[in-house]
């Protein structure tokens, strides 16, 4: 006779909890949201097999080594010297003494960056645009005359000529102008210093031999009768209206393609000239050719990296000349960094997925100790009650009157900031609330009937306490457990944020909001972050409210 053998069940549940997991079920966002949730940690706890600046497997010399499993160095590779050395792999396997040997092999994980590795400026030279703007400006000049006429100490005045330059007394004002009689008149009057003299300001056209503007506006300022004039300051612009500004720039934007500058968009009030399509083709390929270190990158602003004057000959008009370059970190998404790059050139989706594994560890160990913290207070306030739950409850008011905040900052700065320090004072602080409910359950379930039984029997306290009274007041404790994963990893986003969490170069999501918060105009840096906390949290909330539902047992209430 063959007997029918019963499978073993790794967890023998109750009926009750079997009905509570059925209703958790039915419930598809709390369940996707779980699904979702466990994917994205386990994602996460694998990193090193997604994003790694080091092989996973490298053979070299008929030795196989997993770079990524242990700190093995080229140097230890070669000659066992047993140095010890930061190394970039990417180098190492395409140079020469790795590729000579065809039996040589590296794998890569899918991205091949570190948290901590800067990408060079030269990796992202064909994403890089240039955009060359020049504004319509009013240029103005000035310059001294002697009694005898000569120009001296002139300013910007060679931008208006192309043909000479105003050297202290090397030209009369008669040898470029064309000095009317109430102009010689003016300047002789301010000389004699006889009377006092009104400002006064005409248009001179400038002679057929000099080459650059044909007319400008000659002004001499007001002066007062005096012994005796030591200098006479002169200024020229091309507009009456000395406060006239044009505002419509031109504005030229290049990228290089191959190894040639090549122009991909031109705005303007008009057509511009050959001379300006030109010009600010030289200007962005001096740029592009000589690019800047990715260090002095990381230490500027991402706008105007050069500004200055320019004299347009053809149309004799000057124009203010900015340069702006893009290549400047934070840099964009591109095909190669599909999240962008931070401020200091660092890949964006390494360090929040690397990000997301310590914000998810850290919020689960600190949910657990808490769990367990407030589950052991709570049920010694409510069981033993008395003296003992008073005192308790006088510690705890007080305890958590106490500034958490400040006390982080100053233990930050006493013993440094670490994962594990953070992870310790907070874990101090997060119990207090959870400790509150388990004392009313154990006030509440201590006096039942089922409880009094226990003791008749002569059970310990321990264990009416664990075998009990505890299995039955677990409900606030799962349906809270959620909860107080999203607000450990608030907390440590918050306190990332705001410098006080993890210790520098950690990937964290806080850190780089605190960078999006500087350079703003990087929108990547607030896109990308703000996802990756909302899809845990949104998640994590979720599964809490499912598993709320599926403890609560009147799920549909209606009013009478």
């Amino acid at each position: 006779m063959i007997k029918k053998v019963k499978h073993m069940k790794l967890f023998n549940f109750s009926p009750l909890t079997q009905k509570r997991l059925q209703r958790f079920r039915r419930s598809k966002i709390a369940f996707g949201s779980l699904c979702v949730l466990l994917g994205v940690y386990v994602i996460s706890l694998c990193s090193e097999l997604i994003a790694n600046s080091e092989p996973l497997m490298m053979k070299f010399n008929g030795e196989t080594y997993f770079p990524f499993l242990h700190s093995s160095t080229p140097q230890e590779i070669l000659d066992a010297s047993g140095e010890k050395v930061r190394v970039n792999y990417r180098q190492f396997t395409e140079s020469e003494i790795f590729t000579k040997n065809p039996d040589n092999y590296a794998i890569f994980a899918p991205v091949r960056y570190s948290t901590h590795e800067t990408v060079d400026l030269s990796d992202i030279e064909n994403d890089r645009e240039v955009t060359i703007s020049y504004i319509p400006t009013q240029p103005i000049a000035r310059f001294n005359l002697t009694p005898e006429g000569a120009i001296v100490r002139q300013d910007n005045c060679n931008q208006f000529f192309t043909n000479i330059t105003l050297d202290d007394g090397a030209y009369q004002l008669t040898d470029i102008f064309e000095v009317d009689e109430a102009t010689h008149q003016a300047i002789q009057a301010r000389w004699s210093a006889t009377q006092d003299c009104a400002a006064y300001s005409t248009m001179l056209k400038v002679k057929p031999t000099i080459t650059g503007v044909k007319e400008i506006f000659f002004s001499l300022p007001a002066t007062r009768a005096h012994d005796k004039h030591v200098t006479l300051r002169a200024r020229l612009r091309l507009e009456k209206d000395e406060t006239k500004i044009y505002r419509q720039p031109y504005l030229f934007t290049f990228e290089k393609i191959d190894d040639s500058v090549e122009l991909i968009k031109a705005d303007g009030p008009s057509e511009a000239t050959e001379q300006m399509k030109a010009h600010a083709l030289a200007q962005a390929t001096e740029d592009f050719n000589n690019p800047k270190s990715k260090r002095n990158l990381a230490l500027e602003s991402q706008t105007t990296k050069q500004a200055k004057t320019w004299l347009c000959e053809t149309t004799h008009t000057t124009y203010q000349l900015s340069v702006t370059d893009n290549a400047n970190f934070p840099f964009h998404p591109t095909t190669e960094h599909i999240f962008g790059l931070d401020e200091s050139g660092r890949d964006v989706f390494v360090r929040i997925l690397y990000a997301t594994r310590i914000g998810l560890s850290f919020g689960l160990i600190l949910a657990l100790t808490a769990t367990v913290l407030g589950i052991i207070i709570g049920s010694l306030q409510g069981y033993f009650g008395g003296k003992l739950d008073i005192c308790i409850q006088r510690f705890t008011e007080i305890w958590a009157a106490l500034p958490f905040l400040y006390i982080m900052a100053l233990l930050g700065n006493l013993l440094g900031r670490s994962f594990w320090l953070l992870l310790l004072v907070y874990g101090c602080f997060c119990w207090i609330g959870l400790s509150y409910y388990m004392r009313a359950e154990f006030l509440r379930l201590r006096n039942r009937p089922f409880v009094a039984a226990a003791r008749c029997l002569g059970l310990t306290n321990r264990r009416i306490i664990f075998h009990h009274i505890l299995p039955n007041a677990l409900t606030p404790v799962i349906t809270l457990f959620p909860f107080l994963l999203v607000g450990a990893i608030g907390t440590l986003v918050s306190l990332d944020f705001l410098g006080f969490g993890l210790p520098p170069l950690t990937p964290s999501w806080g850190e780089l909001l605190s960078q999006a918060q500087v350079h703003r105009s990087s929108w990547w840096l607030i896109v990308f972050p703000t996802s990756a906390i909302f899809i845990v949290m949104f998640s994590t909330v979720m599964v809490g409210e499912g598993v709320r539902n599926a403890f609560d047992p009147k799920p549909f209430s209606k009013l009478q």
